[in-house]
């Protein structure tokens, strides 16, 4: 007998029936009647290799909705949309909401190994185990399971071929090894089962090994205690969330403290963090001799906790690799944990799996022929179902088993894996399993998803019986109350396992071709009543996700004409909900992946008007719920179908395609570009030109109007505009080269606007068809001029000026248009005086050019009256034929005429030669930029390439010509650069047709040598061209600013400068960028002005996201100022951030700052430290600062420094430099008073094939200064002339301390006055080693020596400390007048104030 139904969706009176394959009926829950014929069959899915069919394939479901889970997914395995209407999926590759572009598979977690990295060798994780079915026949299960416990474990080393080496992400784990307490039987193998080779263990050999520790003994094994008797505890439940959770095996009560290693490996666990987990588990490995079983188990928890998901489980199983190699024996709580780590990998590969299925389906269903990219789908399938994680994790659970330990296993270990059973059909592992569940019914009740992932494993080996009998145990087990439900009494949350049940069952009754019985199942839903003295109701409300379910079995059934008529139905109802499986007990609206389904479906079958139809009512959604793939969907089942249509059909269905789906800005751009063609394409081969040219144009405009202004300007710097140009040139050339002009003005008028738009200018060999098409169209009455605009008729206009005057020159248009009917110029005159088209309006240089050719052709006499009789828009002409020129015309004059000022190239004469902008030309030149090579060598390359160009009267538009102006400058290639910036003169003036975008070229042009000049170092020269830009009324942009600030120095005070042009570009409200803020900060640490750096470095952070190299300078404005607190926070904050990239500067920065400003060892080793965990080698400069952190900082570590110097020596990827000896020699020489150990390390610098520099130098000096041994200063001067170095102003800052301490005034004097003063506001050059210390700079032995104001407060001490404070004094006064910062000035001058030490 039928429930009542009576509040049922439809409302009405009697059910209808729907005829099934002939042999029953479905009982219609919708109440209507479908009026299709029988289903077609398809073969049941009962094979064990079906992987799934539904949502996602079989699994327990996530923690959000299912009891106890740890793992928040929807996408376990083998469900349609029983366990999550977020995805459905199927094995013959079917619906998911997930971008399908997109993979689950993350990159690679950080690697164990500290300095080498070894490749690990990727393999399928096998475990041997063959022959446990034969044997377990004969000698019994017992004895089977005894021989098993007595064998070197599941993962035992054995001899194997050579495994596959695969680089991929996705490689299979190496092998693991498992070890037993006994190995007096080799174990058996079976299908299951493979031998493998065993993996070498991590790599623990470090470049500088610390002492290793010792360690505690290795902590006996002991036998597992009985299973601990069921006490039910009110305050924690373990299956309820609210409780504390755990993965790992229940801990026993131990009286043994936990080891250091033990509480390093829990925080990092805690921590979340994968890299931390990492690092702490090499230093585990590398550092502890004898570690516990205890130990190892915390760190396998430290991985897998930590473990991102999509990631292999190499670090783990090497891990537990290296527990079995120190010979310590596995216990339950390493199993569980190894096992939780195997269910959930293979729960993982499973999402991915059907992610490449899905793409793979979803490319042929829209027409992508991609073989290159299904191949590589198809190869990473195969590649992920290599590796065997369930089979291992079976292996070990028997391990447990074994051992009794099985009262150890936690919930979330049986549930991954029955989850894991579900998803491979393995009946017997699910029946094994549950088997365990049910002997610990005093521990705890089995869920929902225990039944759910039973069934499911039922569904996928094919047995539909076995499936209902769990289905019917499950309600029994409601009756009985023998289910745990973690849910409290709320009807909706109670009811949403419950619901997944039932959903499953009507997924499972559709899978074998039951959808009589699929549907009496919705049945008894609909009519279901809530309990409200029940926890959960038998049977559940339904949910939006129940009407999924059943909408995906009738399409995958091949039913569509039926799951279309449900469809049609829940459109009708009023109600919708976010939650799919929200028990409302009534239908609702579709929900997203019953959108897919019904879409999909109906693409397939062919049913073209009803897909157009749905999809029209989808469009009522927000435009972000609809996934691009149904777009892609309806437009390719659209095309797939035209031949079959009808005009009137093929019209409707491209208006539609253009109006609803072409017309979405939210398409990928490249996609979205090969709709639009194959569109066109189609209306092409129909010569529905017009109709083409339409939608091209309208494909244009959207895309206009989804970019922004600056981006459209900015041409060749927006890469679709390279595409959009492109489409123009393809449909201009397949329409004349169709038509030879004998086509609708219409057509090319509008091909002519988008030219104008995407900046391409008219091709002149097609200009005579473009003025064909125009005077056909006269003749034939079809001329648009209602729609024509002023721009429209100057665009004929120029089409016209240019024939006649080629016709008139020496380089005639030679494109011969059959039956040529345009009359000429004059002709066209006289219609813009007939449709009353205001000629003295057009641009005036057009006006010009049209005066000119005509009195060429008739006379001045002849034009008078000619103009007379056109009317007065003509006449005005003449009394102003000069039309005087704007502005900017006389800018570009200005700069066209610039081979007097240097700025242009005599090789190109930009007044006799005429050029036209390619976008060929554009696309390969700007091209060059984007190479991954040498930017210089790049920058060459692409001025070959320009110049070729340019010799054959082609040019690239002028935004790519800025772009290369700027390489070039950057490259110090001036002579290109001078001929490029002659070359767009010419260009610029071929822009008169335009003048918008004229102007914006003349701009980016001058700014392109803003940024070329100031970064070859011509600052005033770029300051010429910053000028030009303000003077007519514009402004440099970010990156021009940006670069006139880097290369602000060799003043006296770079800082206030660079501050000027900062403030400058605010005012004119110059948007910073990246570039821009690093650079001023840059200067602002420089100058020790911390403060401001902070300041503009937190007003960046408002909108523009800093980089490392902003940190970097933020840090180390800090760290000049001594402000520890502030660079550690932003150091951390550095590390912290998602675009972090981790570089030598900031870690150098820390290190130096607690080695000079703040002196403090075990901070700058830490820092160092962070250094090689972050993976970056170390570079000369850090060698330098490490061996001044052991040298320099009290108490000395000379054998640190020492090693330190010597793992430099060896390094062969850092060169030894001076520096590196100038630390050794102030080690020995100055902190260790030792003289002559730092002249023996000097000494020995010509046999290193080092270079002794201004830097060893200043060492030696100084060492002797601290001496008092002033009398070998001498021979070291000498030294320095004959090796070529340069003395210093450094130096003599130390010769004039020297000579003071000694009492030798005069001869201190003698030193200072043998300096000179650098020009007043300029700073001291060649007094600084480079910043490539590797790559000297050559200067004149003979050039002065140029004082510094170090220079000038040692010779004021110097004064002070011999008495003379008079003297002192007349130094500050010549010191006030050099105009140095007054930061400097007052420093100086406050050693008269305090001279308590005047000879520091």
């Amino acid at each position: 007998m039928l429930p009542k139904v009576a509040t049922h969706i439809l409302h009405t009176s009697t059910r209808a029936v729907a005829s099934i394959q002939q042999t029953y009926t479905i009982r219609n829950v919708l109440q209507f009647q479908s009026n299709s014929g029988p289903s077609s069959t398809i073969a049941p899915w009962n094979n064990t290799g079906s992987s799934h069919w539904g949502n996602n394939g079989p699994g327990p479901g996530g923690a959000k909705y299912n009891t106890g889970s740890r793992h928040y997914n929807y996408a376990g395995a083998g469900r349609a949309v029983t366990q999550a209407n977020t995805t459905i999926s199927s094995s013959d590759g079917s619906y998911t909401q997930s971008t399908d572009e997109t993979d689950d598979i993350p990159p690679r977690r950080a690697a164990i190994n500290s300095t080498k990295r070894t490749r690990i060798r990727s393999s399928s994780l096998s475990i041997p185990n063959q022959g446990r079915k034969e044997r377990g026949e004969k000698l019994g299960v017992l004895k089977t399971v005894q021989l098993h416990t007595r064998s070197r474990h599941v993962f035992a080393p054995q001899t194997s071929t050579s495994p596959q080496t695969v680089e991929s992400i996705e490689s299979a784990p190496r092998p693991v090894l498992v070890r037993r307490n006994s190995t007096s039987a080799p174990l058996p193998t079976s299908e299951i089962f493979d031998p493998s080779i065993p993996a070498p263990s991590p790599k623990t050999s470090r470049r500088n090994s610390a002492a290793s520790r010792s360690a505690s003994p290795v902590e006996a094994r002991s036998s597992s205690p009985p299973p601990p008797e069921s006490q039910p505890s009110a305050a924690h439940d373990p299956l309820d969330p609210k409780s504390p959770q755990t993965t790992t095996a229940p801990k026993l009560p131990s009286s043994k403290p936990l080891s250091p290693d033990t509480i390093r490996l829990r925080a990092a666990r805690d921590s979340g963090n994968h890299v931390e987990a990492a690092e702490t588990v090499r230093h585990f490995l590398q550092t502890t001799q004898n570690p516990t079983v205890r130990e190892f188990n915390g760190a396998l928890e430290a991985l897998a906790e930590t473990r991102r998901v999509g990631e292999p489980l190499h670090l783990i199983l090497e891990t537990y690799n290296d527990m079995l190699r120190r010979s310590l024996m596995p216990n339950a709580s390493t199993y569980v944990t190894l096992i939780d780590a195997l269910c959930a990998r293979d729960s993982e590969i499973h999402r991915v799996i059907h992610t490449l299925e899905t793409r793979v389906k979803h490319r042929k269903l829209t027409g992508r022929n991609e073989v290159a990219s299904d191949h590589a789908d198809k190869k990473r399938i195969e590649l992920l179902r290599s590796e065997t994680n369930f089979q291992s994790a079976m292996s070990m659970f028997e391990a447990i088993l074994v051992d009794g330990g099985n009262h150890k296993c936690t919930v979330f270990t049986y549930q991954n894996l029955l989850r894991s059973c579900a998803i491979h059909g393995s009946i017997d592992g699910a029946i094994h399993v549950f088997a365990q569940v049910e002997k610990r019914a005093g521990d705890f009740r089995p869920t929902p998803s225990f039944y759910q992932s039973l069934i499911q494993a039922f569904t996928n080996a094919g047995q539909l019986k076995g499936a209902e009998e769990v289905f019917a145990e499950y309600r029994e087990a409601i009756q009985r109350g023998d289910l745990h439900i973690n849910w409290n009494k709320d009807a909706v949350d109670s009811n949403r396992g419950n619901l997944l049940i039932w959903n499953q069952m009507i997924e499972t009754y559709f899978r074998f071709n039951l959808p009589d019985k699929a549907v009496g199942l919705v049945d008894q839903m609909l009519g279901a009543e809530a309990d409200e003295t029940s926890v959960i109701a038998d049977p559940p409300p339904v949910g939006t996700s129940t009407f999924t379910t059943v909408l995906s079995g009738f399409c995958q059934t091949g039913d569509v004409e039926t799951a279309l008529v449900w469809f049609d139905r829940l459109l009708q109802q009023n109600g919708t909900t976010e939650d799919p499986f929200e028990t409302t007990g009534v239908a609702m609206k579709p929900d997203a992946v019953a959108w897919s389904v019904m879409l999909d479906a109906l693409a397939v079958k062919g049913m073209i008007h009803d897909l157009n139809r749905l999809f029209v009512i989808r469009l009522q959604d927000s435009p972000n719920k609809i996934r691009p793939t149904e777009r892609r969907v309806v437009f390719a089942a659209n095309l797939a179908n035209v031949d079959s249509m009808n005009q009137e059909q093929f019209i409707w269905s491209i208006d539609f395609l253009r109006g609803h789906v072409l017309a979405s800005n939210l398409i990928a751009s490249p996609e979205r570009v090969s709709m639009a063609r194959e569109l066109i394409d189609t209306l092409f081969d129909r010569q529905m030109y017009e109709y083409a040219v339409t939608a091209l144009s309208e494909y244009v405009a959207s895309w206009m109007e989804a970019t922004s202004e600056r981006g459209i300007e900015g041409t060749s710097l927006v890469p679709a505009i390279h595409t959009i140009q492109s489409l123009q040139l393809e449909y201009t050339t397949k329409l004349y080269d169709a038509t030879q002009g004998k086509v609708s003005y219409s057509a090319v008028l509008q091909l002519a606007r988008i030219a104008d738009t995407v900046r391409v200018l008219q091709q002149e060999e097609y200009i005579p068809y473009f003025l064909q098409s125009y005077a056909t169209s006269r003749a034939a009455g079809s001329l648009p001029v209602e729609e024509m605009t002023l721009r429209d008729w100057e665009l004929l206009m120029y089409a016209a000026v240019e024939v006649q005057s080629a016709a008139t020159s020496d380089r005639p248009l030679h494109t011969a248009v059959p039956d040529y009917a345009f009359e000429g110029l004059v002709s066209l005159l006289g219609d813009l005086a007939k449709y009353k088209v205001a000629f003295n309006d057009m641009n005036p240089l057009l006006i010009k050019r049209t005066v000119s050719l005509i009195v060429q052709e008739r006379g001045q006499d002849a034009v008078k009256e000619l103009f007379q009789t056109l009317g007065p828009a003509f006449q005005n002409v003449l009394e102003d034929p000069e039309l005087a020129a704007a502005a900017l015309e006389s800018a570009i004059s200005e700069s066209a005429s610039e081979a007097d000022s240097g700025y242009a190239s005599a090789e190109f004469n930009y007044e006799s030669t005429k050029l036209r902008i390619d976008p060929y030309t554009t696309k390969t030149v700007h091209a060059e930029f984007k190479a991954l090579h040498n930017p210089g060598h790049n920058a060459l390359n692409a001025f070959a390439k320009f110049r070729r160009a340019v010799e054959s009267g082609k040019a690239p538009n002028p935004a790519t010509i800025g772009l290369l102006i700027q390489s070039l400058g950057r490259a110090s290639r001036m002579e290109e650069v001078h001929y490029a910036y002659t070359v767009a003169q010419t260009v610029l003036a071929s822009l008169e047709t335009n003048k918008a975008w004229q102007a914006d070229a003349w701009f980016q042009i001058e700014d392109s040598m803003i940024i070329g000049l100031a970064h070859h170092g011509d600052v005033e020269g770029a300051h010429v061209h910053r000028l030009r830009i303000l003077e007519q009324g514009g402004a440099p942009t970010a990156d021009a600013y940006g670069a006139l600030i880097y290369n602000v120095k060799d003043t006296t005070d770079d800082t206030s400068n660079a501050m000027a042009l900062f403030q400058e570009s605010q005012q004119q409200r110059v948007v910073p960028n990246q570039y821009l803020y690093n650079n001023i900060i840059s200067k602002l640490a420089k100058a020790r002005k911390a403060d401001y750096a902070l300041e503009l470095f937190q007003q960046m952070k408002s909108h523009v996201a800093p980089s490392s190299v902003t940190y970097g300078a933020v840090i180390g404005a800090c760290a000049r100022v001594g402000d520890i607190h502030s660079a550690e926070m932003l150091f951390k904050e550095m590390q912290q951030a998602k675009n972090f990239k981790p570089r030598v500067p900031p870690y150098n920065t820390m290190m130096q700052m607690y080695t000079t400003t703040k002196p403090d060892r075990e901070r700058a080793l830490h820092y160092y430290h962070e250094l090689c965990k972050a993976g970056i080698h170390p570079t000369a400069y850090t060698y330098k600062l490490l061996m001044d952190a052991y040298g320099a900082i009290e108490p000395v570590d000379i054998e640190s420094m020492e090693r330190t110097f010597k793992t430099l020596q060896e390094d062969r990827g850092v060169q030894v430099l001076g520096n590196h000896f100038a630390s050794l020699i102030n080690a020995y020489g100055c902190v260790q008073k030792d003289l002559d150990k730092a002249i023996e390390v000097f000494n020995s610098i010509a046999s290193s094939n080092v270079e002794a520099d201004a830097l060893v130098f200043e060492s030696m000096i100084n060492a002797l200064v601290a001496h008092r041994r002033t009398d070998l200063i001498p021979e070291y001067i000498a030294k320095m002339d004959s090796l070529g170095v340069k003395m210093t102003a450094y130096i003599s800052n130390f010769l004039i301390k020297g000579y003071a301490i000694v009492g030798d005034i005069e001869q201190a004097r003698s030193i200072f006055d043998s300096l000179e003063d650098p020009p007043v506001g300029m700073a001291a050059p060649n007094n600084h080693s480079p910043h490539d210390l590797s790559a000297p700079v050559e200067v004149d032995q003979s050039a002065p020596v140029y004082r510094e104001p170090s220079t000038w407060e040692a010779m004021i001490r110097a004064e002070l400390g011999s008495g003379n404070r008079d003297g002192a004094i007349d130094l500050l006064e010549r010191l006030k007048a050099r105009q140095y910062p007054e930061a400097v000035y007052n420093r100086i001058s406050g050693i008269l104030v305090d001279h308590s030490q005047v000879l520091p």
